[in-house]
């Protein structure tokens, strides 16, 4: 058994743009695609499934129920699972009650196969991920009264490792910015999570945009 597949499900009313999922992700070895719905009711009428998603990519704009509500239904449904929310709605509203939701990463339609592939990964490993764009939404929302509060508790450099992970780098990435190792960004958001009182990168993210801190 391959201890690094990452099982995940997809919810997505555009037909066209599931069955390019589909194609893709047979593609990898590390993804088992264990369900694929065009809707929320069709999820839940849909039966039992073999096996948890770790990862469920969501459409937000569905018929019927929206991905909104979706995202606390398929978390009471799937109490470990990562919500990644791909949606062609990018207004800020959208990304910051998804994120305030539950949802562990955010991507702006249309994107490139490969990010989505990219974003997948890094929410299962690394418990976050948002696409440039959803980025620039979410600092704007924070503005700079949040980076203030928080530099009272975190120091400068790791307030310079907050800022830049809400642009949805990898933790290589984030080393690469800061002239650091990959250990030292670790080091970092270990002392981060302890000082904020969180587990994940998601949570963090989470916090900061429902400035609970």
């Amino acid at each position: 058994m391959n201890r690094d597949l990452i099982k995940i499900g997809i919810i997505e009313d555009n037909n066209y743009l599931l069955e390019n999922y589909r194609e893709f992700f047979s593609h990898y070895n590390d993804i088992q695609l264990v369900f694929t719905y065009q809707s929320l009711e069709e999820w839940e009428t849909g039966g039992d499934n073999l096996h948890d998603p770790d990862v469920v990519l969501l459409d937000l704009v569905l018929p019927g129920k929206g991905g909104i509500e979706g995202i606390g239904l398929l978390r009471r449904a799937f109490p470990l699972v990562k919500i990644l929310v791909i949606s062609g709605d990018d207004r800020q509203e959208a990304i910051v009650e998804s994120i305030k939701q539950g949802a562990h990463g955010f991507l702006v339609k249309p994107g490139q196969l490969a990010e989505v592939y990219r974003a997948v990964v890094d929410v299962s490993r690394d418990g976050g991920y948002l696409s440039p764009k959803a980025a620039a939404r979410v600092i704007h929302h924070l503005g700079a009264r949040v980076e203030d509060q928080l530099a009272k508790k975190l120091t400068k450099r790791e307030l310079e490792l907050v800022l830049l992970l809400k642009e949805g780098l990898t933790y290589k990435e984030l080393a690469e910015k800061m002239f650091v190792s990959v250990y030292t960004v670790n080091h970092h958001l270990k002392k981060i999570y302890q000082k904020l009182s969180v587990e994940s990168k998601s949570q963090l993210i989470s916090k900061v945009l429902n400035k609970s801190f």
